[in-house]
């Protein structure tokens, strides 16, 4: 095989495995809906201990951005902003009083993944001050 067609070989191979290439997964059909009522779990880690508390969210949808409420069984509650697509990112806000204490409000970003059916992210930290600390490795799983 000549020098030339070992170079015109590789270039069409390049061609077809680089074609492959690119960004992360979207959505790319615009028809990932995540409006709607969702249920599920927020997990943490408190003091050492891995706590599972139950969770209802409730989302609307405009175009490529949602946002919604979230209240947890034991009455934290917040809010949470996306942008919709199925690796997902966004902010969350958390409140939850502590005993004798007044509430503890922080906001952080979440990153995940999301189909039309299921949410799965994770929470960046979040600095404790004085009365209000925060659990680390916090995760939601919700379903529609």
């Amino acid at each position: 095989m000549s020098a030339r067609t070992r170079f015109l070989a590789f270039t069409v191979a390049l061609a077809v495995v680089g074609g492959g290439c690119g960004d992360s997964p979207t959505d790319p059909s615009g028809s990932l809906n995540l409006a709607g009522s969702w249920t599920g779990t927020w997990q943490y880690v408190a003091s050492g201990v891995t706590v599972t508390d139950d969770v209802e969210a409730t989302i609307t949808q405009n175009g490529s951005n949602a946002t919604g409420t979230w209240t947890s069984a034991s009455g934290a509650t917040g809010s949470l902003s996306l942008t919709v697509a199925s690796d997902l990112s966004g902010t969350i806000t958390i409140t939850q009083t502590p005993l004798a204490s007044n509430a503890c409000t922080a906001s952080t970003s979440l990153s995940g993944s999301a189909t039309s059916s299921t949410m799965d992210f994770t929470l960046g930290a979040i600095t404790g001050v004085g009365l209000c600390q925060w659990a680390a490795s916090q995760r939601f799983v919700l379903e529609k």
